[in-house]
């Protein structure tokens, strides 16, 4: 499957972790160059959403600014349809730059269960993981969902419906993420294991 665009959600203000996540080093990459180096395995366009345009990185890829301000993982996908519809793609496959670890098949397994389904999400360790989704665009479905008032990513998950795909993965979670800097120190100890 190539009808999809994927956008890199890099916009969060990483309270937790107490510092720009994006410029992070791991395994000889920052967190942000790793995402767009999966992200070019899966093929298609790749776009970075953010915030706001005081966080863009220096970078050759499109940046998708918020379209009404701090929205949170939904602002992202928001650009996102624009940006998808703009290239051509009828798909958003939404991921996060503090995920170092996705799989290089995550497009295909979620484009193979879709079916009608608005989007299609993994389940790793028993939770669905709306930060690594393949949504269909329908861009009036989502301004409907905004114009209530609403802004849960989750929320218009299941408005538009859930295919789950069960990751029966071996070892380590392969949608763990980067919250604290406890998180990072376990993912540099997960890079020299691997």
């Amino acid at each position: 499957m190539t009808d999809f665009a994927t956008i890199i959600a890099c916009g969060g203000k990483a309270t937790r972790f107490g510092a720009d996540k994006r410029q992070q080093a791991l395994g000889g990459q920052t967190l942000l160059e790793r995402a767009i180096a999966r992200a070019a395995v899966y093929g298609g366009p790749v776009a970075l959403a953010v915030t706001e345009r005081t966080q863009a990185p220096e970078t050759d890829l499109p940046v998708l600014v918020d379209p009404r301000g701090d929205m949170g993982p939904i602002g992202a996908l928001a650009s996102g349809f624009g940006f998808a519809c703009e290239v051509g793609c009828a798909h958003v496959l939404l991921i996060a730059s503090d995920q170092p670890f996705l799989p290089n098949d995550l497009p295909r397994r979620l484009a193979d269960a879709r079916g009608d389904a608005g989007v299609a999400l993994p389940v790793s360790s028993g939770h669905d993981q709306n930060m690594a989704g393949l949504w269909r665009c329908d861009r009036r479905a989502l301004d409907a969902y905004l114009a209530s008032g609403r802004r849960s990513l989750w929320g218009f998950a299941e408005q538009v419906g859930i295919a789950r795909v069960e990751w029966d993965e071996q070892g380590a979670d392969p949608f763990a993420d980067i919250d604290t800097q406890a998180d990072l120190i376990a993912a540099q100890a997960r890079i020299i294991r691997e």
